[in-house]
């Protein structure tokens, strides 16, 4: 069991591209300040014993929890205090679309589906690739304003609702296409 007061969760892949090591920059800055903040880290990969030995060296094996694979991701989410993401590139970002269902404050890049759904400082705080003092003053602003978390929360659900509705579901269209296939084949 951990004792954060606060606690940020990602779900990833752990690649490179995905730049978890700019969060554990970030929660370097602020550690002194913030000692009880927490990290989990939802997913594996090909970066993860090198993501783990990163920890260790910058001195976050206590704020650093690496959960692996879980297919209880949403949940999890949930449960946490702010979603993190802070990925080189997205081809969607459909963690994105999650986290907000799952009424947690987002801090992200502007990769994937952010610029065309999430307005910045209105429905996540949107930081640079690779500027891990921008993503620690968005982690710091989230911790201390609890105010700030609500309104993204909000306005986030939103916004992804409105994307849903005029996109359709994904997942259904998916299925139907693909029972499209097969009868074509038939």
């Amino acid at each position: 069991p951990h004792t954060f007061t606060f606690t940020l969760i990602t779900v990833s892949r752990l690649e490179k591209e995905k730049r978890i090591g700019d969060i554990f920059e970030a929660l370097v800055r602020i550690k002194k300040k913030y000692p009880s903040i927490g990290l989990f880290i939802v997913g594996d990969g090909r970066q993860r014993h090198a993501l783990e030995k990163q920890s260790r060296v910058l001195g976050l094996s206590e704020n650093v929890i690496f959960l692996g694979t879980r297919f209880d991701a949403r949940g999890l989410m949930m449960s946490a205090d702010a979603f993190i993401q802070v990925s080189a590139y997205e081809g969607y970002g459909l963690t994105l679309i999650e986290a907000a269902l799952a009424g947690v404050p987002i801090i992200t890049t502007n990769v994937g589906i952010v610029s065309d759904i999430l307005l910045s400082d209105r429905d996540a705080l949107v930081c640079s690739v690779g500027n891990s003092k921008h993503i620690s003053e968005a982690i710091m602003k989230l911790f201390d304003e609890r105010a700030l978390r609500e309104l993204l929360i909000a306005h986030a659900h939103e916004a992804i609702e409105q994307h849903l509705v005029a996109t359709g579901d994904t997942s259904e269209r998916i299925v139907q296409d693909f029972k499209k296939l097969l009868t074509t084949y038939d």
